[in-house]
């Protein structure tokens, strides 16, 4: 499985990372992880021919936010190719419906919630685990 996490603090990547090599130790499995600092470099990643199986974006970032990055990936990618979860410290959870994310974790992430959503993408659960 490929993972990307988005966020322009890298120990806030960092931390999500950790938790994700966390559940792989105790699952004894093996994803790929790769980090982006803007959705413009994610969103140029896709434009190179990469895709990714779990996303995690942070909301508020310097040029394009979360949502607006998520808007761009979902014009070519549906929410069965590709889960997004996004990372924010905003209460307003409605504004992301219009992309389906799988869920919307709040801000500090915890290994707990790391792990749902690990668990719903490696079970190949088809019901969104909305927040």
């Amino acid at each position: 499985m490929k993972i990307g996490i988005c966020d322009d603090m890298p120990i806030l990547q960092d931390v999500i990372e950790s938790y994700i090599r966390a559940y792989e130790k105790q699952k004894g499995l093996s994803f790929q992880i790769d980090k982006f600092s803007s959705g413009e470099e994610l969103i140029n990643e896709y434009e190179n021919g990469s895709s990714y199986d779990l996303l995690f974006l942070d909301q508020k970032m310097k040029e394009l936010t979360g949502l607006e990055t998520a808007r761009q990936i979902r014009k070519h990618h549906s929410p069965a190719s590709c889960g997004i979860v996004f990372v924010t410290s905003s209460d307003n959870h409605y504004q992301f419906k219009a992309v389906q994310p799988l869920k919307v974790i709040a801000k500090p992430v915890s290994m707990e919630t790391i792990s749902e959503v690990l668990n719903a993408i490696t079970n190949r659960e088809t019901t969104p685990i909305n927040a």
